[in-house]
This record gives C-alpha cells, sequence and structure tokens, in this order.
C-alpha cells in the first residue's frame, strides 16, 4: 500500500465511563454499579453494568424506578458521572498508545469514546496495518479494556468500521478504495445528531446507502447541512483532522535579515540554507516532509506564500530544492524580502527501501513517477495534476475515479483483484457512452453497420459478446452487450448495446 494514503486507526471504548471505573477498580465489577446523571427531571441511569442490567435496571430510567429492582443483598454502588474525569483518562490512555502513531487525539463530542489515530506509513513497523491493530488490541486486553479498532482512509469511515464491523480482538482493516464496503452499515454510523437519527427512521431510511442515494439538496433542506458534510467526511471529500491530545512539535526554521535582498539568486542561497537546516531536524528522526511552505516577509510588511505539497514524505533536498525553484518563478515581490520562515506543515516517517541490486528496479520506477508527478504539480497546479483510481464497479464509466496526487488512492493503491488485462479494455474511454444508430444481419446479433453523427461505419469483423450487468443494489441498474469491432478502414471500437431498451452506444476505441 502506498504510504502517501493517510490511513486513519479509530480505537473505540463502548461505555468508556463505565469501562473506566472497572478497570481503576476491578472490585465493582462484583457489585451493582450504577453511574447517574441528574437532570432538571430528576436523577436518571446514564450506565449499568452487567449485574444491573441482569436485575433488570436499564439506561435511561429514573433512579427512583430502579431502586425497585434491588434485592436485600445486593451490594449496591451508585456514582455521579464525571464527565472531565472521563476525558482526562481517555487522554492519558491515548497518550500511552504513542508508540503506535504519532498523532493521536479524541473524536469531538461531548462525551468521547473514542481515540483517533494516523498511522499513515507506520503499518511497516508491524508487520502491515492488520499486525499493527491486533498488537493493539492485544495490549489493552492485556490492560482489561474493552475496545473496537478499526483502520480506514478517513476519519469518518474509520469511526464507523469500529463501531459497526469490529468485535473484541477482531479488528477491521479497509483497504484504500473500498470505502462502498460501508455502504450497507446503519445511518448511526454517519455521527449524526439524535434528532436527525430519529427523522430518518421515520422516513424508514436505514442505512447510509440509502442516504447516499438521496438528492443533497433535499437533504440538506429536510435535515440540515450536518449530514451532508458527515457523508463527505466519510468519503473523503471533504478533509478532516485530528486534533492532537498534546501539541505536536513544530519543524520551522526563519532567518531575520538586517537588509533586506531582492536578487532571486539571494532569495534562493538563503531558502537553500533555511532548507538543510529544516531537513536536519527532520532525517535524524526518519521523517519527511509532504507539505512545505515558504513565507516571504517584505520590508513593505507584506508578505508571500511558497506552499510544496508532495506525493509521499521525503527528505530529498535536491528534489525539494527543484520543486521550490519552480514555484520561486512565480513569485513576484513588491520590495526586498526581510523575513524568510520555512516550515514543514504534514510530517510524517518515511517509508523503508531495501537497496536494490541492480539500477532500474519498480522501486526506482515508482520513485521516478513519484517525482515526475510532483514537478507537473508544481508547475501546473495540484488542482490540475490528477492520477485515476480503479474503483471495484463492473460498468466501465465508474470504475475509474480521479483524484488530486496530493490526496489521490492512486491505482498502485488498488488491493482488490484484477479481472481484466490491459488490452481487454479500450486505450480511450469516452467519458458519456455516444449514441448511435445499428444496423444488425441478425436479431439480437453483432453490428454490420454503425452511423454516428452522419458517418458510416462499416464492420467487417465482431467478436463474442462480453455481458456487463450491475447489482440491483449499486443503484442504477446497468446490463449490457459490449462488442469489440473492426471497421472497414481498420478501427477498432466499442460498442455496446443496452439490452433494457435494445439501444447502440459506441463507448470506446483501441488505437
Amino acid at each position: 500500500m502506498r504510504t502517501g494514503t493517510q490511513r486513519i486507526l479509530c480505537l473505540w471504548f463502548p461505555e468508556w465511563t463505565l469501562q473506566r471505573l472497572v478497570v481503576a477498580r476491578p472490585e465493582l465489577d462484583r457489585c451493582l454499579l450504577l453511574l447517574t446523571e441528574r437532570m432538571q427531571q430528576g436523577e436518571f441511569v446514564r450506565y449499568g453494568n452487567r449485574l444491573a442490567q441482569k436485575r433488570g435496571v436499564r439506561v435511561g430510567m429514573p433512579v427512583s424506578e430502579a431502586r425497585t429492582f434491588f434485592r436485600p443483598r445486593d451490594r449496591i454502588i451508585m456514582e455521579a458521572v464525571q464527565p472531565p474525569q472521563d476525558r482526562q483518562a481517555l487522554i492519558e490512555l491515548a497518550l500511552r498508545c504513542e508508540r503506535f502513531s504519532f498523532r493521536i487525539g479524541l473524536e469531538e463530542t461531548d462525551h468521547p469514546e473514542s481515540i483517533l489515530m494516523d498511522v499513515t506509513g507506520v503499518a511497516q513497523f508491524f508487520s502491515g496495518e492488520q499486525g499493527l491493530a491486533e498488537e493493539l488490541a492485544r495490549a489493552l486486553s492485556n490492560k482489561r479494556y474493552n475496545s473496537r479498532i478499526a483502520i480506514s482512509e478517513t476519519i469518518g469511515s474509520a469511526w464507523a468500521a469500529a463501531h459497526f464491523l469490529a468485535g473484541p480482538l477482531q479488528p477491521v482493516v479497509i483497504p484504500a478504495g473500498e470505502l462502498n464496503r460501508l455502504e450497507p452499515m446503519p445511518v448511526m454510523g454517519l455521527r449524526l445528531d439524535d434528532s436527525t437519527l430519529t427523522k430518518l427512521q421515520r422516513l424508514g431510511i436505514q442505512t447510509i446507502r440509502q442516504v447516499l442515494a438521496l438528492d443533497r439538496a433535499s437533504l440538506t433542506s429536510r435535515f440540515g447541512a450536518e449530514i451532508v458534510t458527515r457523508l463527505d467526511q466519510l468519503r473523503g471529500r471533504r478533509p478532516e483532522t485530528i486534533t492532537p491530545c498534546h501539541p505536536l512539535p513544530t519543524y520551522r526554521v526563519e532567518r531575520n535579515l538586517e537588509e533586506g535582498i531582492s536578487h532571486p539568486e539571494a532569495i534562493q542561497q538563503l531558502w537553500s540554507l533555511l532548507l538543510r537546516q529544516l531537513l536536519d531536524l527532520l532525517t535524524p528522526k526518519c521523517l519527511g516532509t509532504r507539505h512545505l511552505e515558504c513565507r516571504f516577509i517584505m520590508e513593505d510588511r507584506t508578505s508571500q506564500s511558497l506552499s510544496l505539497r508532495l506525493c509521499e514524505a521525503t527528505n530529498d533536498q535536491q528534489h525539494i530544492a527543484d520543486l521550490l525553484r519552480l514555484q520561486q518563478e512565480k513569485l513576484r515581490l513588491s520590495s526586498p524580502v526581510v523575513v524568510l520562515i520555512i516550515e514543514a506543515l504534514d510530517v510524517s516517517p518515511l517509508e523503508t527501501i531495501q537497496q536494490e541490486l541492480f539500477d532500474g528496479g519498480t522501486r526506482g520506477h515508482a520513485r521516478q513517477f513519484s517525482m515526475l508527478v510532483n514537478r507537473l504539480s508544481s508547475r501546473l497546479g495540484a488542482e490540475a495534476v490528477l492520477v485515476p483510481c480503479l474503483l471495484p464497479d463492473p460498468v466501465p464509466e465508474r470504475a475509474v475515479q480521479m483524484h488530486r496526487v496530493s490526496d489521490a488512492n492512486s491505482a498502485e493503491s488498488t488491493t482488490f483483484p484484477a479481472r481484466f488485462h490491459g488490452v481487454d479494455r479500450p486505450t480511450a474511454l469516452f467519458p458519456e457512452p455516444r449514441p448511435v444508430e445499428v444496423i444488425a444481419m441478425l436479431p439480437d446479433g453483432p453490428p454490420a453497420v454503425m452511423f454516428w453523427q452522419g458517418i458510416r461505419f462499416d464492420i467487417s469483423y465482431s467478436t463474442e459478446p462480453e455481458r456487463i450487468e450491475s447489482g440491483w443494489w449499486d443503484g442504477e441498474y446497468v446490463c449490457r452487450d459490449y462488442y469489440r469491432v473492426e471497421t472497414s478502414s481498420g478501427q477498432w471500437l466499442w460498442v455496446f448495446r443496452h439490452l433494457q431498451d435494445h439501444l447502440w452506444f459506441w463507448h470506446g476505441e483501441f488505437f
């Protein structure tokens, strides 16, 4: 798996308030333990341990009613919930898990029960992500914690998988590009508030897939903007970051000048010197940067910045300097520079690479490709350079998704097995199938003559049909017979017949 893909681990502790007390005081497990919360209407049960539930006590029940279930010989302990202590205990536990991640935080809610970890590039130290998750689960189990663990590419998807797919000592790893596996899960996996969940339940909407099938505008008008935000966060279309439990170390160098400089060569020498100092901070820790920012402050108190985003973490000074040199050409300084600041905004561990015996190996090609993409995105802009990612969908126009190079799940990160050879699909696939008129010699047979925008194509050869059919549960139902045909002029086209209405379309061309 490519280290450039973000990987998030969610560690959920069901009923954390109860767990915290039982782990700290194991004797409570042999008592009838109730944690209560005082509200305007009175005092209610917030949590009850296994023995309390066995007696018939339920969460949300008034304490006066819960007392009617007690028996004379029961050893009863009732305490009020203490959210600040719960949060502090979860933070302390998170900090004890630092060897599994370099960025750890809590879920953003009033009563957090989950720890979030950025494990991008860390799995290589634990024989893979599954090994990392299993070792973490064993370590927590030895401390008598009941946890659920999931790893995915977004905070939202990892949270949902931990709550609805993972089990005790059974971590779940969602490979990059397979977020559609979460669609059958309940809508509670979207982290919505209770009022929104109640409205969805009244409408009979039970799963995330049902929500995705609805129009976004109507979702916003009916339920507010939160539901669309959560959908986008689940699928990685809206950024969501982990707020660290304690501030992360900053990697920043700066130089103040007594006299301003404006000559490009002098400015380049200055940022080259600072870049070396910055990388000297990262290299001993085997860290690299994926996002670098250079800030130029001028004599007239204005400032300009260069932002450099990379495909993967690197500490290669020459490569970074080449990219910064390209960026510097875009600078239009209004006055001499008096302060220069360089900061690594995104730092992560470097990928461990075994030295290859001969030049030109697979790893060498991948690195050269990564450097090429970095140069193109620096020259043209990050939005202008996209990389394709294969998706496990049989419908051709839905089998590829384009991503920015800085956050893409590239084709090499696709983990599902490839079913086709490269020559099975056309060199050029049209974004939308082109409707054509076809004359066939036999009913439901291959085309003999094809017309498109007044142009006639005489078909001299056609292959056997390849049927592509999607599942009814995938939204728009697709059932097509594809033919690879050769025209009398030597063109190889990819056409299909829509089996529902028998209309023909031209979908691609082989070169």
